[in-house]
């Protein structure tokens, strides 16, 4: 994949903006042919450098934050009605007249903050309902990447917090000892949510983040800046290991784009994560993709995806039953995920 070379493209405006988004491009002529970006990435990715460019990487949390999970979605989508049944009618009505009248978040449509806070405060008004560990009193919604201004009970709130509060109580299943979780490989992180979530409430782990650019590189901005005092592993391009193995053994949070995967030692990770991103691949690289998770992964394999799902612009539908899970993992468990419903997620040991 090619970084866009038209002056007056906002792609390649954010490119000059961003001279470490370019290295990151740079990138992309080491990659496997099975694993460069599908055409639904490429036109995605065109779109988060245009908002990058237009709105910069201090507001992506309002932009970019949209094309990964933060959800948009109509008041009578599948998600509002099953968290207003768990709500019960009258704190739904009160999240609903709240929505109704609160102010236009910047970037967003005047209809589309209605929707965002509405499906915010319900699905925290889950998260608080189901939180059996307390997790909600340790976590908090930083600032950096300016999201929108939802409060709840004084305290910033957002649906990325919500979410990966949800999945790291599903990914740390009782059958999962925590003790051989130290360290974590995330495939496809976006800009760092469920990082973000690890790195805070289990503060001894490792994260290492696997993504293609810009997300790769609003991930390395975002965590750098809301765990000054960690050690970071910054992307750079390298041929091999030996040359950088110091260094990485001695990081804390770590950044790779896809290609150096295969330079990674053998068993070298303790849980390997991806959360909706394998659906939007081909098979051809699904099917590389798993087999660096069997060779990378000691431990834990967790994943969550659409049921079913057509890539847009390859013509190729994904079932659940399509993923080549290799025949000697031990299925911990598989299930429908608790408030997206045509997701479902599992989690293997290996």
């Amino acid at each position: 994949m090619d970084a866009p070379n038209t002056k007056s493209d906002p792609a390649e405006a954010a490119l000059r903006q961003y001279p470490e988004l370019r290295q990151m491009y740079d990138e992309f002529s080491n990659y496997r042919p099975e694993i460069l970006p599908s055409k639904y990435w490429e036109e995605l990715n065109r779109k988060n450098l245009r908002q990058l460019a237009e709105s910069g990487y201090e507001n992506f949390k309002r932009t970019l934050a949209r094309n990964y999970f933060t959800w948009i979605v109509r008041p009578l989508n599948q998600q509002n009605r099953f968290l207003m049944r768990e709500a019960g009618l009258w704190q739904s009505f009160k999240i609903i007249t709240s929505a109704l009248g609160a102010p236009r978040h910047e970037h967003l449509k005047r209809k589309h903050t209605i929707f965002y806070n509405m499906l915010t405060n319900l699905l925290w008004a889950y998260v608080e309902k189901n939180d059996s560990n307390g997790l909600l009193k340790r976590i908090e919604e930083p600032l950096e990447g300016n999201p929108p201004r939802v409060m709840r009970d004084g305290r910033l709130i957002s649906q990325d917090l919500a979410n990966s509060l949800i999945e790291y109580d599903a990914i740390l299943h009782p059958q999962l000892d925590r003790r051989e979780v130290r360290t974590i490989l995330e495939l496809g992180p976006g800009y760092g949510r469920t990082a973000y979530v690890f790195l805070n409430l289990q503060p001894a782990c490792r994260y290492i983040l696997v993504d293609i650019p810009p997300a790769l590189y609003v991930a390395q901005r975002y965590l750098t800046a809301v765990f000054p005092d960690r050690k970071v592993f910054s992307f750079r391009s390298f041929d091999d290991f030996a040359d950088v193995q110091q260094e990485f053994d001695a990081a804390d949070i770590i950044f790779l784009t896809p290609n150096q995967l295969e330079l990674m030692p053998d068993k070298s990770v303790d849980l390997f994560i991806n959360i909706s991103s394998l659906h939007e691949m081909r098979m051809d690289q699904i099917r590389y993709f798993f087999g660096e998770i069997n060779r990378l992964t000691r431990h834990y394999f967790y994943f969550k995806q659409w049921k079913e799902t057509t890539v847009p612009f390859e013509n190729e539908t994904i079932r659940e039953s399509d993923y080549p899970i290799p025949t000697d993992w031990k299925q911990v468990y598989r299930q429908q995920c608790a408030v997206q419903h045509k997701f479902f997620e599992a989690l293997y040991a290996l």
